[in-house]
C-alpha cells in the first residue's frame, strides 16, 4: 500500500516551474523510505513485534506497572529504574516470547562468573542516574566536591 502511494507521488509530482520543489520533496521522501525499506516492515514478519503504537505503549506500560508494583513506588520517575529501563523491556520481552521450561533453563546455565560480570555492568550503569538523585538531595555537598577538584580543599 505505501509502495503504490509512494509510486502515485512520484508519477504526480511536478517537476517543472512553481511546483518543481515539490517534486524534489517526493524524490527525497521516496529515497528515505527505499533506504529504510527493509526494516519498515518487520511486524508483519515476526508476530512478537508490536504493529501498533498503542500495542507498544500498552507493553511499555505494563514494564512499569510492574515496575511500580515491585518498588512500591507511585511513579517510575527518579527511581533507580531510570538506569535499567532498556534492560527492564528486554527482560519482559524475552518472558512474554519465550516458553517457562526455555526461561528457567537459561537462567540455570548462567555461571557465578557471568553473574558477577553483569552485575558488575549494571552497576555502572546504574551509576549516573544515582549520582543525579544525589545531586538533588544534597547539591550542596555536590558543589563542594566540585570546588574541591577544581581548587583543593578550602580552609587553607
Amino acid at each position: 500500500m505505501l509502495r503504490r502511494y509512494l509510486n502515485r507521488l512520484e508519477q504526480e509530482a511536478p517537476r517543472r516551474g512553481r511546483g518543481a520543489q515539490t517534486g524534489h520533496f517526493v524524490d527525497h521522501v521516496v529515497k528515505v523510505a527505499n533506504s529504510y525499506w527493509p526494516g519498515l516492515f518487520h511486524a508483519y514478519d515476526h508476530p512478537q513485534i508490536p504493529r501498533t503504537s498503542n500495542t507498544l505503549e500498552g507493553f511499555l506500560g505494563s514494564i512499569k506497572h510492574e515496575i511500580r508494583t515491585t518498588t512500591g513506588r507511585a511513579s517510575t520517575v527518579g527511581s533507580t529504574m531510570d538506569s535499567y529501563g532498556e534492560l527492564a523491556v528486554q527482560v519482559k520481552a524475552l518472558v512474554h516470547v519465550l516458553p517457562k521450561e526455555e526461561l528457567k533453563q537459561r537462567i540455570a546455565d548462567v555461571t557465578d562468573d557471568a553473574l558477577k560480570v553483569a552485575k558488575k555492568k549494571l552497576a555502572e550503569i546504574h551509576e549516573p542516574a544515582r549520582e543525579r538523585r544525589s545531586i538533588v538531595r544534597r547539591p550542596e555537598a555536590f558543589l563542594e566536591r566540585v570546588v574541591s577538584k577544581w581548587f583543593g580543599p578550602r580552609g587553607g
